[in-house]
C-alpha cells in the first residue's frame, strides 16, 4: 500500500500567526502619527498685552501686601459694591 499526499493540505497554525503578526507591523510601521498647530492656536499661546499688565498689577499689589503699604479705600469699595449690585 502506498500513501500520498493527494488531497492533504500540510498547514503550520504557527506560521499562519506569524504572517498575520507580519502584516500587522507592517501596517503599524507605514503609519506615522503628525501633529499640527493652527495659527489661531499658536495666537493664544502667547499673552495679549492686556494680561500682561494686568499681571504687572497683581504683582505690584502683591509686593504691596508682602510689604505692608497696600491701602484699600473703603468709600471706593463701597461704592463699586453698591454699583455692581444696582445693575
Amino acid at each position: 500500500m502506498k500513501i500520498t499526499n493527494i488531497g492533504v493540505n500540510q498547514v503550520n497554525p504557527y506560521k499562519r500567526n506569524q504572517q498575520q503578526a507580519e502584516k500587522v507591523q507592517n501596517t503599524t510601521k507605514t503609519a506615522a502619527d503628525q501633529l499640527e498647530i493652527s495659527s489661531t492656536a499658536k495666537s493664544m499661546q502667547t499673552k495679549s498685552p492686556v494680561e500682561v499688565k494686568q499681571a504687572e498689577r497683581v504683582a505690584a499689589i502683591k509686593a504691596d501686601i508682602d510689604a505692608g503699604t497696600y491701602k484699600v479705600d473703603a468709600k471706593q469699595l463701597a461704592s463699586n459694591i453698591l454699583n455692581y449690585y444696582r445693575l
